[in-house]
């Protein structure tokens, strides 16, 4: 019954969420993040619909995500966000993707590689994130080392915002101040980059401020606010889920009050009851976190996860209701018999819609719903 669990991918939904984005932030550019395999989705297929709808440069993660975009017939250019060694640092240059340096280490290491062609740069900056990224005043030298680099061309600058998908927007605030401060430098130099990009979801719906040159959207291309706080500000974009995760009853086993279901006896029936058991579990990406608070919707009416999820089996409690085998089930996104958003079933497990959609399996089929050749 494997296969009969899928994901469809409706482009048709990507290309309305990013038009709605491209409309929202003119005339700055919009840089689709599609790291991830776009965020579950699928990176091919998404990325040729996002070049069919006329966007024309990317960003992902890693070097093996960018050569495999490369391999697909992406010829548009790519900004690779993750920091890269010196054995790739070539093969990155020679493909013309864009390299992300965070210090003079990086210029260094351009610069031992002795490519022919340049090297096309962006600088992160970290600005309050804490992660990754240049700690401007703890390499004083940077920028003139960068400015006199006769292999490396200065092509972006940017950094990353860590919680503008909150509420409070004070500490965005403040990481957006800080990043002025050193674009403001920074336009007072003879070589300056010509792409100024900071603005994630969060800040693409509450901080219209950090647009600068171009934006770099992720889960909002995907249909998903980044956090419910952020869905309670932002009216002017009502994104449309693209991942619909959905499966079919296997089947319906009536069972008497007092018995166990599942691993370790988490739920017991307290009376005569139906369960429907679905062929999908946590080798399908589903969290074990959802156990017995998860919710699927069949013949459109939800049903209560019951027990604990297991490997390739979940199961739900529907009482005395005509339910049947090969009954569709919808574990988040949009059907004709409703919608289930899967920022409210990660709210349930305390995360958020990002990890729902990348932990999908590739044991999972995906259907995609428009074209994208």
């Amino acid at each position: 019954m494997s296969n009969k669990t899928s994901v469809e991918i409706n482009l048709d939904n990507l290309a309305s969420n990013v038009s709605a984005i491209k409309k929202r932030v003119f005339p700055s550019k919009v840089i689709p993040v599609v790291k991830a395999d776009t965020y579950g989705h699928g990176a091919e297929p998404v990325t040729k619909r996002l070049i069919r709808e006329g966007f024309n440069i990317f960003a992902v993660s890693q070097l093996k995500e960018a050569m495999e975009l490369r391999e697909s017939g992406v010829n548009q250019p790519i900004l690779i966000f993750g920091r890269l060694f010196p054995d790739e640092i070539s093969i990155a240059i020679k493909s013309g993707f864009r390299i992300t340096i965070f210090g003079q280490e990086d210029i260094q290491w351009i610069e031992d590689c002795r490519e022919e062609l340049p090297a096309l740069v962006h600088v992160n900056i970290d600005t309050g994130m804490g992660r990754a990224g240049l700690i401007i005043d703890q390499e004083q030298d940077f920028l003139g080392h960068l400015i006199d680099s006769k292999v490396c061309i200065w092509e972006g600058l940017y950094s990353h915002f860590s919680t503008s998908d909150e509420k409070d927007k004070t500490y965005a605030n403040i990481q957006l101040s800080r990043f002025r401060k050193i674009v403001s430098l920074i336009r007072k130099l003879d070589k300056k980059p010509s792409i100024i990009h900071m603005a994630n979801s969060g800040a693409v719906l509450n901080l219209s401020e950090s647009y600068f040159d171009a934006v770099r959207p992720g889960i909002l291309m995907y249909g998903h606010y980044p956090s419910l706080e952020t869905s309670k500000t932002s009216p002017s974009i009502s994104p449309k889920q693209v991942m619909t995760l959905k499966t079919t009853v296997s089947q319906v086993r009536k069972l008497p009050a007092g018995f166990p279901v599942s691993y370790g006896r988490k739920w017991v029936t307290n009376h005569p009851t139906k369960i429907a058991v679905l062929p999908i579990g946590y080798a399908d990406g589903i969290s074990r976190r959802l156990t017995n608070r998860g919710e699927v919707l069949v013949r459109g009416k939800l049903y209560p996860m019951v027990g604990t999820v297991t490997m390739d089996y979940i199961m739900i409690d529907v009482g005395n209701d005509l339910i049947k085998t090969g009954d569709e089930a919808l574990l988040w996104g949009e059907s004709p018999q409703g919608e289930i958003k899967a920022i409210e079933v990660a709210e349930k497990i305390g995360t958020i819609p990002y990890e729902l959609t990348c932990n999908i399996s590739k044991l999972v089929k995906r259907v995609y719903i428009g074209d994208y050749e």
